[in-house]
């Protein structure tokens, strides 16, 4: 390896460190990725060093980021690095998959049943069911799912209505949120099941 090779590798680490150091003290991802690209000559270094704290590989990263680095840096002007910041964070790219017990890989695999049989997804909101399965909000993602429903017309009521009752009996019923308890949503979910089942057990449209 070149000198500015080592040069570069002991750069990024001590960013690395940096951001340990600053998600240690209960900073969040968006902040340190700001705090650092501020200091860094490069804003995806500063990402990398907060990916890299967080365990995340920098080809995951890419992965996550659907875009060239350096073209997203220019939508940025100077000054804009905690925005930078919160930008990324808000695409997942510093998410951190949680490791699911037995029961929590049926209650996802019930929710993604229900996310395919919605009938379409705006991308923004895809993504944020995405996030949470992927970060183990799973209760978030059963209420979020609840409120909304499949798209009439377009969705498969039976089929998603069955998976969220399904998946809202393996959750704890007291999970909640200023909005409502899982309880309360999965009553929500067996009504609206009986109401998508027509005479003979046919699934109404």
């Amino acid at each position: 390896m070149t000198g500015d090779g080592v040069g570069r590798d002991a750069a990024g680490e001590a960013l690395a460190e940096a951001a340990r150091e600053r998600l240690r003290s209960g900073a969040a991802p968006a902040a340190v990725c700001g705090e650092l690209a501020a200091r860094a000559g490069s804003w995806w270094d500063a990402a990398l060093a907060v990916g890299r704290a967080r365990g995340i590989s920098e080809p995951e990263l890419r992965r996550r980021l659907h875009a060239d680095p350096d073209k997203l840096r220019r939508e940025f002007r100077t000054g804009e690095e905690e925005l930078y910041g919160e930008f990324l964070a808000g695409l997942g790219v510093f998410d951190v998959p949680a490791r699911l017990d037995e029961r929590e890989l049926v209650v996802a695999e019930h929710l993604r049943t229900a996310i395919r049989a919605m009938g379409g997804v705006a991308s923004g909101r895809a993504l944020g069911l995405s996030r949470g399965l992927v970060t183990g909000e799973l209760a978030g993602v059963f209420r979020s799912l609840a409120r909304t429903g499949p798209r009439a017309g377009r969705g498969r009521p039976g089929e998603f209505w069955e998976a969220l009752v399904t998946a809202g009996e393996l959750l704890d019923p007291a999970d909640g949120d200023d909005r409502g308890t899982v309880a309360q949503a999965l009553d929500v979910c067996r009504r609206r099941l009986t109401d998508s089942i027509g005479p003979g057990g046919a699934e109404r449209a």
